[in-house]
Protein backbone atom coordinates (compact mmCIF):
# COMPACT_ATOMS: atom_id res chain seq x y z
CA UNK A 1 0.00 0.00 0.00
CA UNK A 2 1.27 3.47 -0.91
CA UNK A 3 0.04 6.95 -1.81
CA UNK A 4 -0.33 6.09 -5.48
CA UNK A 5 -2.24 2.80 -5.40
CA UNK A 6 -4.87 3.36 -2.69
CA UNK A 7 -7.07 5.64 -4.80
CA UNK A 8 -7.66 4.58 -8.40
CA UNK A 9 -9.93 7.57 -9.06
CA UNK A 10 -7.16 10.02 -8.20
CA UNK A 11 -4.67 8.23 -10.47
CA UNK A 12 -7.00 8.07 -13.47
CA UNK A 13 -8.23 11.66 -13.25
CA UNK A 14 -4.69 12.90 -12.69
CA UNK A 15 -3.66 11.33 -16.00
CA UNK A 16 -6.84 12.03 -17.99
CA UNK A 17 -6.89 15.73 -17.02
CA UNK A 18 -3.24 16.14 -17.97
CA UNK A 19 -2.42 17.55 -14.52
CA UNK A 20 0.33 14.96 -13.94
CA UNK A 21 0.72 15.85 -10.27
CA UNK A 22 3.16 13.58 -8.38
CA UNK A 23 1.80 10.28 -7.11
CA UNK A 24 5.16 8.85 -6.08
CA UNK A 25 8.01 10.33 -4.10
CA UNK A 26 11.50 10.76 -5.56
CA UNK A 27 12.52 11.44 -9.15
CA UNK A 28 9.61 9.63 -10.77
CA UNK A 29 8.78 10.80 -14.31
CA UNK A 30 5.55 10.05 -16.14
CA UNK A 31 5.86 8.04 -19.38
CA UNK A 32 6.55 9.99 -22.58
CA UNK A 33 3.07 9.51 -24.09
CA UNK A 34 1.44 11.06 -21.02
CA UNK A 35 3.81 14.04 -21.15
CA UNK A 36 2.95 14.55 -24.84
CA UNK A 37 -0.73 14.30 -23.94
CA UNK A 38 -0.18 16.90 -21.21
CA UNK A 39 1.34 19.31 -23.76
CA UNK A 40 -1.61 18.84 -26.14
CA UNK A 41 -4.11 19.44 -23.31
CA UNK A 42 -2.44 22.70 -22.29
CA UNK A 43 -2.33 23.83 -25.94
CA UNK A 44 -6.08 23.19 -26.30
CA UNK A 45 -6.69 25.05 -23.03
CA UNK A 46 -4.67 28.02 -24.32
CA UNK A 47 -6.78 28.18 -27.50
CA UNK A 48 -9.96 27.76 -25.43
CA UNK A 49 -9.01 30.59 -23.07
CA UNK A 50 -8.03 33.03 -25.85
CA UNK A 51 -11.28 32.35 -27.74
CA UNK A 52 -13.23 32.80 -24.50
CA UNK A 53 -11.57 36.15 -23.73
CA UNK A 54 -12.29 37.52 -27.18
CA UNK A 55 -15.84 36.16 -26.94
CA UNK A 56 -16.41 37.97 -23.64
CA UNK A 57 -15.17 41.22 -25.18
CA UNK A 58 -17.19 40.99 -28.41
CA UNK A 59 -20.38 39.38 -27.09
CA UNK A 60 -23.13 41.67 -25.67
CA UNK A 61 -22.42 42.47 -22.02
CA UNK A 62 -25.51 40.76 -20.58
CA UNK A 63 -24.86 37.48 -22.42
CA UNK A 64 -21.17 37.56 -21.46
CA UNK A 65 -22.08 38.04 -17.80
CA UNK A 66 -24.64 35.22 -17.72
CA UNK A 67 -22.95 32.64 -19.94
CA UNK A 68 -19.22 33.24 -19.62
CA UNK A 69 -18.36 34.26 -16.07
CA UNK A 70 -18.62 30.74 -14.58
CA UNK A 71 -16.04 29.51 -17.09
CA UNK A 72 -13.75 32.46 -16.29
CA UNK A 73 -13.91 31.78 -12.54
CA UNK A 74 -13.22 28.05 -13.02
CA UNK A 75 -10.30 28.83 -15.36
CA UNK A 76 -8.70 31.19 -12.86
CA UNK A 77 -9.25 28.81 -9.96
CA UNK A 78 -7.86 25.72 -11.72
CA UNK A 79 -4.87 27.61 -13.16
CA UNK A 80 -3.87 29.18 -9.85
CA UNK A 81 -4.23 26.01 -7.79
CA UNK A 82 -2.29 23.90 -10.29
CA UNK A 83 0.46 26.52 -10.55
CA UNK A 84 0.73 26.58 -6.77
CA UNK A 85 1.07 22.78 -6.60
CA UNK A 86 3.62 22.70 -9.42
CA UNK A 87 5.74 25.36 -7.71
CA UNK A 88 5.68 23.46 -4.40
CA UNK A 89 6.47 20.12 -6.02
CA UNK A 90 9.42 19.37 -3.72
CA UNK A 91 7.27 19.92 -0.65
CA UNK A 92 4.53 17.76 -2.17
CA UNK A 93 6.99 14.94 -2.82
CA UNK A 94 8.22 15.16 0.79
CA UNK A 95 4.64 14.77 2.04
CA UNK A 96 4.11 11.76 -0.24
CA UNK A 97 7.41 10.28 0.94
CA UNK A 98 6.40 10.57 4.61
CA UNK A 99 3.00 9.04 3.92
CA UNK A 100 4.62 6.19 2.02
CA UNK A 101 7.02 5.57 4.90
CA UNK A 102 4.01 5.12 7.17
CA UNK A 103 2.02 3.00 4.70
CA UNK A 104 4.97 0.76 3.87
CA UNK A 105 4.83 -0.85 7.32
CA UNK A 106 1.08 -0.60 7.75
CA UNK A 107 -0.85 -3.27 9.64
CA UNK A 108 -4.35 -4.52 8.85
CA UNK A 109 -5.94 -1.88 11.08
CA UNK A 110 -4.32 0.93 9.13
CA UNK A 111 -5.19 -0.65 5.77
CA UNK A 112 -8.85 -0.95 6.77
CA UNK A 113 -8.99 2.64 8.04
CA UNK A 114 -7.29 4.03 4.93
CA UNK A 115 -9.64 2.14 2.60
CA UNK A 116 -12.77 3.11 4.51
CA UNK A 117 -11.71 6.77 4.70
CA UNK A 118 -10.89 7.02 0.98
CA UNK A 119 -14.16 5.31 0.06
CA UNK A 120 -15.83 8.59 1.07
CA UNK A 121 -14.41 10.27 -2.03
CA UNK A 122 -14.38 7.57 -4.70
CA UNK A 123 -18.08 6.86 -5.29
CA UNK A 124 -19.60 10.35 -4.89
CA UNK A 125 -16.85 12.07 -6.89
CA UNK A 126 -17.07 9.47 -9.64
CA UNK A 127 -20.80 10.13 -10.05
CA UNK A 128 -20.25 13.89 -9.86
CA UNK A 129 -17.50 13.75 -12.50
CA UNK A 130 -19.54 11.75 -15.00
CA UNK A 131 -22.71 13.82 -14.59
CA UNK A 132 -20.96 17.21 -14.65
CA UNK A 133 -18.78 16.35 -17.66
CA UNK A 134 -21.93 15.26 -19.53
CA UNK A 135 -23.73 18.52 -18.70
CA UNK A 136 -20.71 20.56 -19.85
CA UNK A 137 -20.78 18.71 -23.18
CA UNK A 138 -24.54 19.20 -23.63
CA UNK A 139 -24.34 22.91 -22.79
CA UNK A 140 -21.33 23.76 -24.98
CA UNK A 141 -22.20 21.59 -28.00
CA UNK A 142 -25.75 23.00 -28.26
CA UNK A 143 -24.96 25.53 -31.09
CA UNK A 144 -24.47 22.55 -33.44
CA UNK A 145 -28.27 22.14 -33.47
CA UNK A 146 -28.54 25.57 -35.11
CA UNK A 147 -26.00 24.79 -37.83
CA UNK A 148 -28.47 23.58 -40.46
CA UNK A 149 -31.19 26.16 -39.89
CA UNK A 150 -29.36 29.06 -41.56
CA UNK A 151 -26.19 29.92 -43.45
CA UNK A 152 -24.70 32.81 -41.46
CA UNK A 153 -24.04 32.96 -37.75
CA UNK A 154 -23.13 35.47 -35.04
CA UNK A 155 -21.40 35.47 -31.63
CA UNK A 156 -24.76 35.27 -29.89
CA UNK A 157 -25.35 31.82 -31.44
CA UNK A 158 -22.76 30.31 -29.09
CA UNK A 159 -23.80 29.22 -25.62
CA UNK A 160 -20.30 29.84 -24.29
CA UNK A 161 -18.98 33.28 -25.43
CA UNK A 162 -16.54 32.52 -28.25
CA UNK A 163 -14.79 34.45 -31.00
CA UNK A 164 -12.51 32.81 -33.59
CA UNK A 165 -13.24 35.21 -36.45
CA UNK A 166 -15.30 38.29 -37.26
CA UNK A 167 -19.06 37.97 -37.56
CA UNK A 168 -21.00 36.92 -39.52
CA UNK A 169 -19.27 33.60 -40.10
CA UNK A 170 -20.08 30.39 -41.94
CA UNK A 171 -21.49 27.05 -40.86
CA UNK A 172 -18.09 25.35 -41.03
CA UNK A 173 -16.60 27.94 -38.65
CA UNK A 174 -19.49 27.43 -36.21
CA UNK A 175 -19.12 23.64 -36.22
CA UNK A 176 -15.32 23.62 -35.90
CA UNK A 177 -15.22 26.30 -33.19
CA UNK A 178 -18.02 24.62 -31.20
CA UNK A 179 -16.16 21.30 -31.22
CA UNK A 180 -12.93 23.00 -30.09
CA UNK A 181 -14.70 24.89 -27.29
CA UNK A 182 -16.53 21.74 -26.17
CA UNK A 183 -13.28 19.78 -25.92
CA UNK A 184 -11.62 22.72 -24.16
CA UNK A 185 -14.50 23.07 -21.69
CA UNK A 186 -14.46 19.35 -20.83
CA UNK A 187 -10.68 19.42 -20.33
CA UNK A 188 -11.00 22.55 -18.19
CA UNK A 189 -13.60 20.79 -16.05
CA UNK A 190 -11.34 17.75 -15.76
CA UNK A 191 -8.42 19.93 -14.63
CA UNK A 192 -10.52 21.58 -11.93
CA UNK A 193 -12.05 18.22 -10.99
CA UNK A 194 -8.65 16.55 -10.95
CA UNK A 195 -7.00 19.10 -8.66
CA UNK A 196 -9.97 18.93 -6.25
CA UNK A 197 -9.77 15.13 -6.11
CA UNK A 198 -6.00 15.30 -5.60
CA UNK A 199 -6.23 17.79 -2.72
CA UNK A 200 -9.01 15.82 -1.05
CA UNK A 201 -6.95 12.66 -1.45
CA UNK A 202 -4.19 14.36 0.55
CA UNK A 203 -6.68 15.54 3.17
CA UNK A 204 -8.28 12.11 3.60
CA UNK A 205 -4.92 10.34 3.74
CA UNK A 206 -4.01 12.57 6.68
CA UNK A 207 -7.46 12.02 8.23
CA UNK A 208 -6.88 8.27 8.08
CA UNK A 209 -3.65 8.66 10.06
CA UNK A 210 -5.40 10.59 12.83
CA UNK A 211 -8.12 7.95 12.95
CA UNK A 212 -5.51 5.20 13.07
CA UNK A 213 -3.83 6.79 16.10
CA UNK A 214 -7.18 7.07 17.88
CA UNK A 215 -8.14 3.47 17.06
CA UNK A 216 -4.79 1.96 18.09
CA UNK A 217 -4.80 3.95 21.31
CA UNK A 218 -8.23 2.59 22.20
CA UNK A 219 -7.26 -0.98 21.29
CA UNK A 220 -4.04 -0.68 23.30
CA UNK A 221 -5.81 -0.01 26.61
CA UNK A 222 -8.70 -2.34 25.82
CA UNK A 223 -6.47 -5.30 24.97
CA UNK A 224 -4.33 -4.62 28.01
CA UNK A 225 -7.39 -5.06 30.18
CA UNK A 226 -8.28 -8.37 28.55
CA UNK A 227 -4.88 -9.99 29.07
CA UNK A 228 -4.58 -8.78 32.67
CA UNK A 229 -1.51 -6.62 32.07
CA UNK A 230 -2.80 -4.13 34.61
CA UNK A 231 -2.97 -6.81 37.30
CA UNK A 232 0.56 -7.88 36.48
CA UNK A 233 1.70 -4.31 36.90
CA UNK A 234 0.08 -4.19 40.33
CA UNK A 235 2.12 -7.25 41.28
CA UNK A 236 5.22 -5.48 39.95
CA UNK A 237 6.55 -8.73 38.53
CA UNK A 238 6.65 -7.61 34.90
CA UNK A 239 7.66 -3.96 35.13
CA UNK A 240 8.97 -1.37 37.54
CA UNK A 241 6.97 1.36 39.34
CA UNK A 242 3.62 -0.07 38.27
CA UNK A 243 4.23 0.54 34.56
CA UNK A 244 3.73 -2.24 32.04
CA UNK A 245 6.77 -2.21 29.77
CA UNK A 246 4.98 -3.66 26.73
CA UNK A 247 2.10 -1.18 26.90
CA UNK A 248 4.55 1.67 27.38
CA UNK A 249 6.59 0.54 24.38
CA UNK A 250 3.49 0.40 22.15
CA UNK A 251 2.35 3.78 23.47
CA UNK A 252 5.73 5.33 22.62
CA UNK A 253 5.48 3.89 19.11
CA UNK A 254 2.06 5.53 18.75
CA UNK A 255 3.51 8.83 19.99
CA UNK A 256 6.25 8.65 17.34
CA UNK A 257 3.61 7.94 14.72
CA UNK A 258 1.55 10.89 15.94
CA UNK A 259 4.59 13.19 15.78
CA UNK A 260 5.09 12.19 12.16
CA UNK A 261 1.42 12.88 11.44
CA UNK A 262 1.74 16.33 13.02
CA UNK A 263 4.76 17.06 10.82
CA UNK A 264 2.76 16.03 7.75
CA UNK A 265 -0.15 18.26 8.84
CA UNK A 266 2.16 21.29 9.12
CA UNK A 267 3.64 20.54 5.69
CA UNK A 268 0.17 20.07 4.21
CA UNK A 269 -0.86 23.45 5.57
CA UNK A 270 2.13 25.06 3.87
CA UNK A 271 1.15 23.36 0.63
CA UNK A 272 -2.62 23.91 0.55
CA UNK A 273 -3.34 26.94 2.77
CA UNK A 274 -3.33 29.45 -0.11
CA UNK A 275 -5.30 27.09 -2.37
CA UNK A 276 -8.01 26.58 0.26
CA UNK A 277 -8.30 30.31 0.94
CA UNK A 278 -8.62 30.95 -2.81
CA UNK A 279 -11.16 28.12 -3.06
CA UNK A 280 -13.26 29.82 -0.38
CA UNK A 281 -13.24 33.26 -2.05
CA UNK A 282 -13.59 31.90 -5.57
CA UNK A 283 -16.53 29.69 -4.60
CA UNK A 284 -18.50 32.77 -3.54
CA UNK A 285 -18.22 34.19 -7.07
CA UNK A 286 -18.58 30.81 -8.78
CA UNK A 287 -21.92 30.07 -7.12
CA UNK A 288 -22.97 33.68 -7.63
CA UNK A 289 -22.50 33.36 -11.40
CA UNK A 290 -24.08 29.89 -11.41
CA UNK A 291 -27.13 31.54 -9.83
CA UNK A 292 -27.14 34.19 -12.55
CA UNK A 293 -26.85 31.46 -15.19
CA UNK A 294 -29.80 29.62 -13.65
CA UNK A 295 -31.93 32.75 -13.98
CA UNK A 296 -31.79 32.27 -17.78
CA UNK A 297 -33.32 28.76 -17.69
CA UNK A 298 -36.86 29.90 -18.68
CA UNK A 299 -35.40 31.26 -21.93
CA UNK A 300 -33.50 28.09 -22.85
CA UNK A 301 -34.35 24.78 -24.47
CA UNK A 302 -35.24 21.78 -22.32
CA UNK A 303 -31.83 20.11 -22.81
CA UNK A 304 -29.96 23.32 -21.97
CA UNK A 305 -32.09 23.93 -18.89
CA UNK A 306 -31.60 20.38 -17.59
CA UNK A 307 -27.84 20.57 -18.17
CA UNK A 308 -27.59 23.83 -16.18
CA UNK A 309 -29.69 22.43 -13.32
CA UNK A 310 -27.64 19.22 -13.11
CA UNK A 311 -24.35 21.13 -13.32
CA UNK A 312 -25.48 23.52 -10.58
CA UNK A 313 -26.62 20.71 -8.28
CA UNK A 314 -23.41 18.81 -8.93
CA UNK A 315 -21.29 21.87 -8.12
CA UNK A 316 -23.12 22.44 -4.84
CA UNK A 317 -22.82 18.78 -3.81
CA UNK A 318 -19.14 18.69 -4.80
CA UNK A 319 -18.32 21.78 -2.74
CA UNK A 320 -20.33 20.41 0.18
CA UNK A 321 -18.20 17.25 0.04
CA UNK A 322 -15.00 19.33 -0.01
CA UNK A 323 -16.10 21.22 3.09
CA UNK A 324 -17.24 17.98 4.73
CA UNK A 325 -13.86 16.27 4.15
CA UNK A 326 -11.92 19.21 5.59
CA UNK A 327 -14.32 19.24 8.55
CA UNK A 328 -13.70 15.50 9.00
CA UNK A 329 -9.94 16.12 9.15
CA UNK A 330 -10.40 18.87 11.72
CA UNK A 331 -12.65 16.67 13.87
CA UNK A 332 -10.31 13.67 13.65
CA UNK A 333 -7.34 15.78 14.79
CA UNK A 334 -9.15 16.87 17.96
CA UNK A 335 -10.66 13.51 18.95
CA UNK A 336 -7.59 11.29 19.11
CA UNK A 337 -8.05 10.36 22.77
CA UNK A 338 -11.86 10.57 23.06
CA UNK A 339 -12.53 6.82 22.77
CA UNK A 340 -9.41 5.78 24.67
CA UNK A 341 -10.40 8.05 27.56
CA UNK A 342 -13.25 5.65 28.38
CA UNK A 343 -10.80 2.76 28.84
CA UNK A 344 -8.83 1.98 32.03
CA UNK A 345 -5.75 4.07 31.20
CA UNK A 346 -5.84 5.55 34.72
CA UNK A 347 -4.95 2.16 36.26
CA UNK A 348 -1.48 2.24 34.75
CA UNK A 349 1.68 3.72 36.20
CA UNK A 350 2.63 7.38 36.22
CA UNK A 351 4.72 7.18 33.03
CA UNK A 352 1.81 5.93 30.88
CA UNK A 353 -0.62 8.33 32.55
CA UNK A 354 1.67 11.26 31.84
CA UNK A 355 2.11 10.24 28.20
CA UNK A 356 -1.63 9.82 27.73
CA UNK A 357 -2.34 13.23 29.29
CA UNK A 358 0.15 14.77 26.86
CA UNK A 359 -1.78 13.15 24.00
CA UNK A 360 -4.98 14.67 25.40
CA UNK A 361 -3.29 18.07 25.36
CA UNK A 362 -2.22 17.42 21.76
CA UNK A 363 -5.92 17.38 20.84
CA UNK A 364 -5.71 21.17 21.04
CA UNK A 365 -3.40 21.10 18.00
CA UNK A 366 -6.36 21.32 15.64
CA UNK A 367 -5.44 20.57 12.04
CA UNK A 368 -6.57 23.63 10.10
CA UNK A 369 -5.41 23.85 6.49
CA UNK A 370 -6.41 27.44 5.62
CA UNK A 371 -3.97 30.14 6.68
CA UNK A 372 -6.82 32.52 7.56
CA UNK A 373 -9.49 31.40 10.02
CA UNK A 374 -12.21 33.31 8.20
CA UNK A 375 -11.48 31.47 4.95
CA UNK A 376 -11.33 27.99 6.46
CA UNK A 377 -13.42 25.34 4.71
CA UNK A 378 -15.94 23.65 6.99
CA UNK A 379 -19.64 22.81 7.11
CA UNK A 380 -20.53 26.20 8.69
CA UNK A 381 -18.48 28.01 6.03
CA UNK A 382 -20.41 26.09 3.33
CA UNK A 383 -23.64 27.77 4.43
CA UNK A 384 -21.88 31.14 4.72
CA UNK A 385 -20.61 30.86 1.14
CA UNK A 386 -24.05 29.88 -0.17
CA UNK A 387 -25.64 32.88 1.55
CA UNK A 388 -22.98 35.29 0.29
CA UNK A 389 -23.28 33.96 -3.26
CA UNK A 390 -27.06 34.36 -3.21
CA UNK A 391 -26.79 37.96 -1.99
CA UNK A 392 -24.22 38.94 -4.63
CA UNK A 393 -26.24 37.24 -7.40
CA UNK A 394 -29.33 39.26 -6.41
CA UNK A 395 -27.30 42.47 -6.60
CA UNK A 396 -26.05 41.62 -10.09
CA UNK A 397 -29.54 40.74 -11.34
CA UNK A 398 -31.07 43.93 -9.91
CA UNK A 399 -28.26 46.02 -11.38
CA UNK A 400 -29.09 44.66 -14.83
Amino acid sequence: MDFGNVNSLNNRVNLLSGNLLPILSGDYAFPLHWRVYNTVVWLIELIHTIALIFGLVLTPREKALKDGTVCVVVTLEASFMLTRLYRRRKLLERIIGKLNDILRDSDETMKDIVRSTLSLIIKPFTVYGIVSASTVIIWTIQPVTKAFGKDTFFYTDYNLPTAFTTEPFSRSVLLASTVVMTIGSVLLFLKKYGVDVYMMHLVLMLTAQYRYTAEKLTLLFRNSQRDDRVDECRDKTVCRNGTNWQTERELKALCRHHNTVLQISFMLRQLLSVNFSLLYVNSVFRFCFIGILMSTIPLLTFAEGISIILFSLGSVIQFFLLCSFVQTLSDASTKITDKAFDENWHQYGSSIKRTFLLLIMANNLKCQISAIEKFNLSLPSFMTIMNQSYSIALLFLRAN
